[in-house]
């Protein structure tokens, strides 16, 4: 399906025409995604839809306020889908913070994309809510918690407003809501409830982003370049976390990876070797050099030189992802890898990988009751608790599930003893080093 790109006619928060962002990170501040031949609805006429929950029928458009952090962003695609399903010919408009714009690139669900500037200040929001009363939304949809938005949207025109209410303030600007549910997973369910005020069909909770064949083939010529054949076993480590309390130590992930380096490659599992490549973004290249320092082994390393959307191939790619609660993560999820989640401070029921099925989450602490999400008061002890060896038994579990399931739709077989055998052998060959 062709998608056509437009000029920004837009940036909230600012005065500049375009904004700017590191090497490799590139999108448009406004995309037009919908197909050539699908038309929107005409504007002077209002579509009356007997699903629709709203007082007046289908809206003509639609403004969804959205959260500014990687994986947040892929939560909401849940909620996007069934909206666009509710109102197929609305024009849709995201209002998304500019780091984590990139992540709905390409999405077919939406129609624009509108950039928040980070720390915009309150000229900033003001400015906000002129171009809300501009563009003359009828509905708008907060895929947020934050408190202020009801008013963002009520001072900004816009006809009916439906978002979550985890505070008082401003909730009686909202038409119609939802309390937050601290029982479900933070965003994915949250979200979808509130899109399901509106009469949309949830059920769906699979998120999703759109890498393009381009993409494809960018990470295709580096992997080719890294020597990574079709054969080769890839997992992923993802070292990096937006909360400090929320890394594994440099350490640990040295000796992962020096425990796949030494895996016996003549043991039940993998039909080539396994190879780790380390993501992360241009912060984490400190962290990254620091576990360089300390690995016996090599490792390829992408820190810094992707982009969101060939992030997303590389994840992929990969058989298995092991990472923190962050970004990645989330988007490993989307591309359908395995993932492998390490969580300290946080509440995997919360922000984890829950919402699909076949992933783990080793946690060795119910909670962390001194330490906030960017302060840790215990030296990193939880995450410390987590030790390479049942990460590695983990990854390698998965890996021999993966392989018993193609060996038996081949018509072959493996037995599942020999694997745990060879399993524990190479944990112990390794770890003795």
């Amino acid at each position: 399906m062709r998608r056509t790109l437009h000029k920004p006619a837009f940036v909230l928060g600012g005065t500049e025409p375009e904004p700017v962002l590191p090497a490799r990170f590139e999108y448009y501040n406004s995309y037009s995604l919908l197909s050539e031949d699908k038309t929107i609805s005409d504007k002077n006429k209002m579509v009356v839809d007997s699903k629709s929950q709203l007082p007046f029928g289908a809206p003509r458009s639609i403004i969804v306020l959205t959260r500014e952090h990687i994986g947040d962003l892929v939560c909401t695609t849940p909620a996007l889908r069934s909206l666009r399903a509710l109102y197929p010919d609305a024009q849709i408009t995201v209002e998304v913070g500019e780091r984590a714009a990139g992540v709905l690139a390409n999405n077919p669900r939406i129609n624009d994309l509108m950039i928040r500037k980070d720390h915009q200040g309150a000229l900033g929001k003001l400015k906000v809510m002129l171009e809300l009363r501009r563009r003359k939304y009828d509905l708008g949809v907060i895929l947020d918690n934050a408190t202020a938005m009801p008013l963002t949207l009520w001072a900004g025109g816009v006809a009916y407003r439906v978002g979550i209410v985890r505070k008082r303030r401003f909730a009686r600007l909202l038409n119609a809501s939802t309390p937050f549910d601290r029982t479900i997973h933070e965003m994915v369910d949250n979200f979808r409830n509130v899109v399901a005020l509106l009469g949309a069909d949830t059920s769906d909770k699979s998120t999703e982003v759109f890498p393009t064949e381009n993409d494809g083939k960018a990470v295709d010529s580096m992997l080719a370049e890294a020597g990574i054949t079709s054969e080769d076993t890839l997992i992923a480590l993802n070292p990096g976390a937006s909360a400090p309390s929320n890394r594994w130590t440099p350490e640990r992930f040295a000796q992962l990876i020096d425990m796949f380096a030494g895996y016996d490659l003549n043991s039940p599992g993998l039909k080539g070797p396994t190879k780790c490549v380390v993501l992360g973004g241009p912060s984490d290249q400190g962290f990254v050099d620091d576990i360089r320092k300390l690995a016996r082994h090599d490792f390829i390393q992408y820190t810094g030189k992707l982009s969101i959307m060939e992030l997303a191939v590389v994840l992929g790619r990969c058989r298995v992802v092991v990472t923190g609660d962050t970004g990645p993560m989330h988007i490993a999820v989307a591309m359908r890898s395995t993932v492998v989640c390490l969580f300290g401070p946080a509440v995997p029921s919360e922000s984890g990988p829950g919402y699909s099925p076949g992933h783990r989450t080793i946690r060795k602490v119910e909670s962390c009751p001194k330490c906030t999400k960017y302060l840790c008061r215990e030296d990193h002890k939880c995450m410390r608790l987590i030790t390479a060896e049942e990460v590695f038994e983990e990854v390698r579990g998965i890996l021999d599930v993966g392989l018993i399931e193609e060996e038996m739709s081949e018509g072959g077989s493996v037995d599942p003893t020999e694997a745990d055998c060879a399993l524990e052998n190479e944990v112990e060959s390794v770890s003795d080093g």
